[in-house]
């Protein structure tokens, strides 16, 4: 007959789990244990904390190239401008003049100004690309409640201590 009364074949179970002494802490399995969870944990922090700077990287890259290439069409759009305006000049006679200059200084800070909204817009494309920034890394509330949780099985709660002991080696940042 079973400790349960009949005798359907179930197992003693005092016989096959042996639960920790309530007055102990946990021992050195389960604390071998959790430094596993704990080094498991801390390389997923650490891969994914390389695997958002590599993509955060790139897309500050894609960034400049994107805002790098618009300032060389623009250098070569009032380039085009400027040298159109001063074929026209020397067609009608007046390369000489003091036209020429001024209208080489008007095409030159329009140039500026346009190179100036282009650094602007390239700014706020970065800042963007920051402030949208969230990187997911392991839930390191998730570890922690899983450690307290077993630490609470110990020692009529001071089972706790230990376990938070092993979080201190826990990447968090």
């Amino acid at each position: 007959m079973s400790q349960w009364g009949g005798s359907t074949g179930i197992m003693n179970l005092k016989t096959t789990y042996n639960p920790p002494p309530l007055d102990q802490g946990p021992g050195r399995d389960v604390q071998d244990s959790m430094t596993a969870l704990i080094k498991s944990y801390n390389q997923a922090y650490g891969e994914a904390k390389s695997a958002n700077e590599a993509r955060y990287q790139q897309m500050l890259n894609i960034a400049n190239q994107t805002t790098g290439q618009q300032a060389a069409d623009i250098t070569s759009q009032f380039g085009q401008k400027s040298a159109s305006a001063m074929q026209n000049l020397a067609r009608l006679g007046m390369a000489n003049t003091t036209i020429a200059p001024t209208i080489q200084q008007g095409f030159q800070r329009e140039q500026s100004a346009a190179l100036n909204r282009n650094a602007d817009l390239q700014q706020q494309t970065k800042l963007g690309i920051i402030e949208r920034r969230q990187d997911p890394y392991p839930n390191a509330g998730s570890l922690q409640a899983i450690l307290a949780g077993i630490g609470s099985q110990y020692g009529q709660g001071s089972g706790i201590a230990p376990m938070l002991q092993a979080l201190q080696g826990m990447r968090q940042g």
